[in-house]
C-alpha cells in the first residue's frame, strides 16, 4: 500500500463564512488512500457551522490566532505533516513566519479577497499586522492559492510574492445541485434573494436603491448578518418596501432559498470568488451582479446564466430584462458545473498537494 500524504489543514474556526465551509469541505472530501488529513481549528467545537466527516479535527479552543501560535507550532511537531494549507490573510502570515522551523513542509496559503479594493470597505473584524510581518509571511509559503483571475492580478502586482509561487484555483460548488424548473409567479409578485453578511463590501445599500426604483410586486429574502444590518434596515424602512423584505439571519438550507426565488442579485464592491452566487447559478436561478473584481466575470455569463451591471440604472434595466426573459434552468447549472464542480476542484487541490509533496522530496 502507498503511504498517503500527510495533509493538515488550519482554519481559525467553523462558524458560518464562506473560507471556513470551502476549506473544510476541501479538507474533508480529498482522497483518502491517498491522503491522511487533519483539520486543525483554532477555536471552539461549540461555534461550530458545519459538520466535518471522516477527518480528524483538532480544536485548539483560542480566541484569536496570536494567541493560537505555540498550540499550532506544537500540533505540527507532533503530527508531522507533509503539507500545511491555511485561508485567510493574518492565519496565512502567522503561518509563514512558522515555515522555517518546518524545512521539510510544504506550507501553502490561500487568499481570500482582493487586498487593494477591500481596504476601501473596513470591517470591524478586520486585523491589522505590520506590512514587514506580511512581507515575511507571505515569502515563506511555498503557494499562494488565489481564488480567481482577479485575485491573481492583484498578488502578481501588488504583493512581495514571488509569481511563480501564485497558483488559482477556484471555489467549488459543495453540494449536490439539482437545477429547480422555475415556474412564472401567477399572482405577479417576483421573487429575488441576495445572500451574504451585511458588510459594506457587500453592497446591500445600492440593492435596496435599485429595488427602490423597481415599477412592479416583488418579495425579496436577505440571508446573513453583520455590522451594517441597522443601517440596511434604516434604508428599508425609509425605502417604504419593509413589507416586501424577509430578512434570515443564518439557515444551512441556502440551496432551498436560492432554488425558489426568480432571481438572484449581488451587490458586492470585491468578492474572493461568490459561493453564494455560484449556488445560485448552481440551481438554475440567474443572476444580475454589479460589476466588481472577484471571480464574478468569470462566472457570470451575459444571457447564459445572468448579467453584470456596471452602473445602477444598468442594474436595474437588467433586472428587470432577467425577469422577463425565459431561462433555461439546466443551462444555467451547467454553465456553473461544468467549470467549478466539486469533482474538478478537488482534483486541482490533489494534484498541487502532489506535485509539492514530490517537489519538496526532491
Amino acid at each position: 500500500m502507498i503511504d498517503r500524504i500527510n495533509v493538515v489543514f488550519v482554519i481559525p474556526s467553523l462558524c458560518a463564512g464562506g473560507t471556513e465551509r470551502v476549506m473544510s469541505y476541501v479538507a474533508g472530501h480529498l482522497n483518502k488512500d491517498k491522503f491522511k488529513v487533519t483539520l486543525i481549528v483554532l477555536g471552539f467545537e461549540k461555534d461550530k457551522a458545519f459538520d466535518v466527516k471522516n477527518i480528524e479535527i483538532l480544536y485548539l479552543n483560542k480566541p484569536r490566532v496570536l494567541s493560537s501560535i505555540p498550540a499550532i507550532y506544537s500540533a505540527l511537531k507532533k503530527i508531522k505533516p507533509q503539507v500545511v494549507i491555511s485561508a485567510l490573510s493574518h492565519l496565512n502570515i502567522i503561518m509563514g513566519l512558522m515555515a522555517p522551523l518546518f524545512p521539510k513542509v510544504t506550507f501553502i496559503g490561500r487568499e481570500v479577497n482582493i487586498p487593494s479594493v477591500l481596504k476601501n470597505y473596513p470591517e470591524k473584524t478586520n486585523r491589522s499586522y505590520p506590512k514587514v510581518f506580511k512581507t515575511l509571511g507571505y515569502r515563506f509559503l511555498d503557494v499562494v492559492i488565489c481564488q480567481s483571475k482577479d485575485m491573481y492580478e492583484e498578488l502578481k502586482h501588488n504583493s512581495p510574492i514571488n509569481t511563480s509561487k501564485l497558483v488559482i484555483i477556484n471555489n467549488p460548488i459543495t453540494r449536490n445541485f439539482v437545477p429547480q424548473k422555475k415556474v412564472k409567479p401567477t399572482n405577479g409578485v417576483q421573487k429575488l434573494i441576495t445572500v451574504g453578511s451585511l458588510e459594506p463590501r457587500k453592497g446591500h445599500l445600492r440593492l435596496l436603491k435599485a429595488l427602490k426604483e423597481l415599477d412592479f410586486d416583488f418579495e425579496y429574502t436577505i440571508i446573513g448578518n453583520g455590522a451594517l444590518e441597522p443601517d440596511v434596515f434604516e434604508k428599508v424602512k425609509e425605502f417604504g418596501i419593509q413589507d416586501r423584505i424577509t430578512h434570515i439571519p443564518f439557515t444551512n438550507e441556502v440551496p432551498k432559498y436560492l432554488a425558489k426565488n426568480d432571481l438572484f442579485l449581488q451587490g458586492s464592491f470585491v468578492e474572493g470568488f461568490p459561493n453564494a452566487l455560484l449556488e445560485s447559478c448552481a440551481v438554475g436561478t440567474p443572476v444580475v451582479a454589479f460589476e466588481a473584481p472577484g471571480g464574478i466575470n468569470e462566472i457570470v455569463e451575459d444571457g447564459v446564466n445572468g448579467y453584470i451591471a456596471k452602473s445602477h440604472t444598468e442594474f436595474v434595466h437588467y433586472i428587470k430584462k432577467a425577469l422577463n426573459q425565459k431561462w433555461d434552468a439546466t443551462a444555467v447549472s451547467d454553465s456553473v458545473l461544468n467549470k467549478y464542480h466539486q469533482d474538478i476542484i478537488l482534483g486541482k487541490y490533489e494534484d498541487l498537494i502532489i506535485n509539492c509533496t514530490t517537489k519538496k522530496d526532491n
